[in-house]
């Protein structure tokens, strides 16, 4: 740990500086809780250390000097070579103090090496960045599928999961390590008549990496349904299944789905990423009169609130964040989740169990007896589950689930058409959030939209209202977005609404009425506002809404 004189160049009091001092990165805290602006934290950094300090989130290091150490070995001392000025090699450290490392690569490279400061998190987007490319990915995979052409059928068919060093089992953790390095989201392996392809859908859109040669894809796959606790023998059947993956010393959980088709087998690969989730609603691209909304539907003691959307579109995120709020050691709080993806404190998560009878509805009736305030169900799937549901808000349970519908009006007559009188919704639900996720835009490369004064028109703004569109750079990998923000649709189902008559009793007088009376924000209000902020682009909204 370095010595703390370089705090006192900053303002901070007694606690803040032993938070420091108990801090492995001291550095990122400090900006994380905004202690300090960038400008200083990096000055008086750089006066301790006697070394220069770097944004390299805003830095392209050179391509030619960053090959001087492999991808394994720049991850191994976790740094990135920037550039070379004659035989003197300036790199890119997190921890100045650590010799071992920077000894390393000396004698890796025979350079003399000049240490620059940066911030942790942003050497792993480097590398990403820089060492992740089209090129590399090949490379490598062509390096190990010699390796896996090599091997015995009965190599490939073992693989044991404790032998890391068995060429096909390399292969599938480089191309999992890769999607997760990433960002993905999901991984798609399939097969066709003459390749393989390998897809990672990351923001959203699915994006094409080279893929194992057809050769060695039966031993991929094997290995696969390895790691997944799945019948390799079983080739005709689909098979679920999961895994989990220590990637850059943190753990990854992977959901597993095998199918056949005509030209062998296709596997999806769910990566639940932990540390990427926010348990914050403030965080989750609320806007501020919306959450405001939201907050007093959750300050009600019992009903129902239900979170729509499709798969994929955050509404476990948006969950979890919400439970995370309103959880206190005064409430006890239950959840039936399928799979449960995330483990939360203070809370009792149980996975449901179709295969062996374990449903939701058995589920709900179960916890039922257990004297729960709050009760979250992952998804409204039948008649039982739902009538379960309203029952217990009914009986004084706040009640969260899910349900697959385009908007939040149109929630109340999918559990009409489940069966589920309206006098007992009328009682029963308290609010509806409809979510989707849209590419966030970069803001280091974003540039004023300006052919939009046409477009802004297709989503309900003047054509003199700005907007930003995206450009690309080396911070976005040149893609123009970095992340998703998730926009919103309320509708907060008041007194009035409890009100209507059997023959208004649809998504439309639902949606009137509602407005007429300031509880129901749209999602094109919401991605109106996002546009104008330049938080996305204006195209992604209009692909949103499907207007062309």
């Amino acid at each position: 740990m370095p010595a703390l004189s370089w705090y006192d160049r900053l303002d901070l009091d007694d606690e803040q500086r032993q938070m420091l001092q108990r801090s492995s990165e001291p550095l990122e805290l400090i900006l994380e809780r905004k202690w300090a602006s960038e400008n200083d934290a990096f000055q008086a950094a750089s006066l301790h250390y006697n070394c220069p300090v770097l944004s390299l989130r805003r830095y392209q290091p050179d391509q030619e000097t960053v090959s001087l150490l492999s991808e394994q070995q720049a991850r191994r001392v976790r740094s990135v070579p920037l550039f070379r000025v004659g035989n003197r090699l300036y790199l890119a450290v997190s921890d100045p103090d650590n010799l071992q490392a920077q000894d390393f690569v000396a004698q890796l490279t025979g350079c003399i090496i000049e240490p620059v400061l940066v911030l942790s998190k942003d050497i792993d987007e480097a590398l990403n960045r820089s060492m992740i490319t089209a090129e590399s990915s090949s490379q490598a995979l062509e390096a190990m599928t010699a390796a896996v052409e090599g091997e015995t059928r009965a190599v490939q068919q073992s693989a044991v999961i404790e032998d890391r060093d068995v060429p096909t089992v390399k292969m599938v953790d480089h191309i999992i390590m890769q999607a997760i390095r990433l960002g993905a989201s999901d991984l798609h392996l399939e097969a066709f008549p003459h390749k393989i392809l390998l897809r990672y859908r990351i923001d959203g859109q699915l994006r094409e990496y080279p893929a194992p040669p057809k050769p060695v894809y039966a031993a991929v796959v094997s290995r696969i349904k390895i790691t997944s606790s799945l019948d390799i023998a079983e080739r005709r059947l689909p098979q679920d299944g999961r895994a989990s993956i220590m990637v850059d010393d943190k753990k990854y959980d992977l959901r597993v789905s095998i199918i056949p088709n005509v030209h062998g087998e296709g596997i999806v690969i769910r990566i639940l990423n932990p540390h990427a989730v926010s348990m914050d609603l403030t965080a989750l691209g609320f806007e501020k009169d919306i959450l405001e909304r939201y907050q007093r539907i959750l300050a009600r003691p019992h009903g129902v609130v239900l979170v729509t959307g499709p798969t994929g579109s955050g509404k476990s995120t948006t969950l979890y964040a919400t439970l995370n709020q309103i959880s206190g050691i005064a409430k006890k709080i239950i959840t039936l989740e399928d799979p449960v993806e995330y483990q939360l404190a203070n809370i009792t998560q149980i996975q449901i169990q179709p295969d062996i009878g374990y449903t939701y509805a058995q589920g709900l009736r179960a916890i039922l007896r257990h004297d729960p305030d709050v009760v979250l169900v992952g998804e409204i799937r039948d008649l039982e589950s739902a009538q379960i549901a309203i029952r217990a808000a009914l009986t004084g349970h706040q009640m969260f689930s899910t349900l697959h519908t385009n908007d939040a009006p149109q929630a109340v007559t999918r559990l009409l058409d489940m069966g589920i009188p309206f006098y007992q919704l009328q009682a029963a639900l308290n609010g509806i959030l409809a979510q989707r996720l849209v590419r966030r835009l970069c803001p280091r490369c974003r540039l004023p939209d300006q052919d939009a004064p046409d477009a802004l028109l297709d989503l309900g703004l003047r054509p003199d209202q700005g907007s930003y569109m995206a450009v690309g750079c080396p911070e976005c990998n040149n893609i123009g977005y970095r992340g998703r923000v998730a926009v919103h649709e309320l509708l907060d189902f008041t007194p009035s609404l409890r009100r209507l008559r059997g023959d208004q009793i649809n998504a439309e007088d639902i949606a009137h009425q509602a407005a007429s009376e300031g509880a129901f924000f749209t999602m094109a209000d919401s991605l109106r506002r996002k546009v104008l902020a330049g938080t996305t682009s204006l195209n992604e909204a209009l692909q949103l809404l499907h207007v062309e």
